[in-house]
């Protein structure tokens, strides 16, 4: 008795490809005319083996060309790895045959889909670690440079395991601290004495600025606000100018320490001789002190210049005159 051997779909296609029979012509019924629906040819335009139906449309729309359609779900697997393609029209998901992968091939996929779980575990293990002994070893350097070297040195003999702990948190600390803007408490507290209202003039009755009415303080102000807001770390667009301020904040929070060590010894090292760690306190003090203020200063400035500008009006006169300001 004579078994018949089966054929898988693999094998069909090959043998559909390699066959030099060409495919039956389209019947008189609309329906059967093939046309493909990626690059619109059709039996007319060019004999072609390799048409599929892969969905469940209906008419011309349900033929493709295998080559047409493995590009198009090649652009798809890509765009969108995790998504079963489907047909724009009807939404079948299509049937697609993979080879079956051999002992090896599926040993080498297991272990690469393991290490694509395990390697970012791993990333952000090196990456903690590098943190933690850096923030270690700033806090070491922060103590020794405070305490001075025999003092430190001591300190850091006598309980490691404590200052293991302890160390690290000097730099969070620092950096937690530029989080305290009193800046922005003094600076409301000098607008809202200093507020200056729309003149009554250029209200109407149910007190609403008129059109053409002088912006007042409180524009300036929302205006000041959503610029900060836009220059966090939250803001919507992380550039280059935004960078700079990132680093500058963080390199000043960093740099606190030593710069409170040597003001301290310039100022305050005659008045208290006896006391290193006061005019140490008393040199970070000044020196947050000092950088506020001028900060206020500056953004008071800058308000205030953006509170009296004014557009002139277009005239050569105006024009020279802008231009040698600006020069």
């Amino acid at each position: 008795m004579r078994r018949h051997r089966v054929q898988s779909p693999l094998q069909n296609r090959g043998r559909r490809l390699r066959s030099g029979l060409e495919p039956p012509p389209p019947t008189e019924n609309a329906e059967d005319d093939r046309m493909c629906w990626i690059c619109l040819t059709g039996d007319e335009d060019q004999r072609r083996r390799d048409w599929v139906h892969p969905c469940r449309c209906r008419g011309t729309n349900k033929w493709v060309h295998e080559s047409c359609l493995s590009r198009w779900v090649d652009e798809k697997e890509m765009l969108f790895p995790d998504v079963p393609v489907t047909c724009n029209q009807c939404r079948t998901e299509y049937i697609i045959v993979m080879p079956p992968p051999c002992r090896f091939d599926t040993l080498l996929e297991r272990l690469d889909k393991d290490c694509e779980r395990l390697c970012p575990s791993v990333l952000m293990g090196i990456l903690a670690a590098t943190v933690y002994f850096s923030a270690v070893t700033y806090g070491a350097l922060t103590l020794l440079e405070l305490a001075g070297y025999g003092a430190g040195m001591k300190l850091l003999q006598e309980d490691p395991s404590l200052l293991m702990i302890l160390l690290p948190s000097v730099p969070t600390l620092l950096l937690l601290g530029r989080m305290v803007r009193w800046e922005d408490c003094v600076i409301r507290w000098l607008r809202r004495h200093n507020h200056r209202a729309i003149p009554v003039e250029h209200l109407d009755a149910a007190g609403q600025p008129l059109p053409g009415a002088p912006l007042d303080d409180g524009y300036f102000d929302e205006l000041e606000r959503e610029h900060l807001d836009a220059d966090g770390p939250l803001g919507a667009a992380f550039g280059t100018e935004q960078l700079g301020r990132a680093s500058t904040s963080f390199c000043i929070a960093l740099s606190l320490p030593t710069v409170s060590v040597l003001l301290g010894r310039t100022l305050y090292a005659g008045i208290y001789e006896n006391n290193k760690v006061l005019s140490i306190l008393l040199g970070g003090v000044t020196y947050v002190t000092v950088k506020g203020l001028a900060s206020i200063f500056l953004r008071q400035s800058q308000y205030q210049r953006r509170r009296h500008r004014f557009v002139m009006d277009y005239s050569p006169l105006n024009r020279i005159h802008n231009q040698a300001q600006r020069r």
